[in-house]
């Protein structure tokens, strides 16, 4: 998608869209899922990805096979927010095989339990040319769970565009 829908949830530019998921790639070494959270400004009304914090930048040991991250990895997240003057929008994690809806475990333990916050799952370990459609889009509700989108409906509400 080129340009950005009004409903989307999370945006992003194509050359941020390429960094993150080689970066996903090389971190996860072919073997192992890897993630990071997504901020944005902290005055955007539609957030767009402008900084990537990678998982384990914040807690080393936490790429595992599946991904646990520790408590204090979250206070190294809160100053980098507070120092950039960001807000955590999202995050994304990669997945083994094609299939980006969210496990059992995914649904269960959101990285960032805040209503609103939008996770995405990237399929083959994010390794060759992954488009947007192939992303699974996951919503947190709270109480009321995640609502989930993919393909076409995935780039409805994540967007990357051409960079400027």
């Amino acid at each position: 998608m080129w340009g950005f829908s009004r409903f989307a949830l999370l945006r992003m530019e194509r050359s941020t869209w390429r960094e993150l998921l080689t970066e996903l790639e090389r971190r996860g070494g072919g073997w192992r899922e890897s993630g990071a959270f997504l901020c944005a400004e902290s005055s955007s009304k539609c957030p767009e990805v402008t900084r990537v914090v990678y998982f384990d930048d914040l807690d080393p040991e936490c790429l595992k096979g599946d991904i646990h991250i520790v408590g204090t990895a979250y206070s190294k997240l809160w100053d980098i927010c507070e120092a950039e003057d960001l807000m955590v929008v999202g995050d994304v994690h990669t997945h083994p095989g094609v299939n980006v809806a969210q496990s059992g475990i995914d649904a269960n333990s959101p990285a960032l339990a805040r209503v609103g916050h939008v996770a995405l799952i990237v399929p083959n370990l994010a390794s060759g040319d992954i488009r947007p459609s192939a992303v699974g889009v996951h919503l947190y509700r709270g109480d009321a769970g995640w609502r989930s989108w993919f393909n076409r409906r995935a780039t409805i509400r994540f967007n990357v565009r051409r960079s400027l």
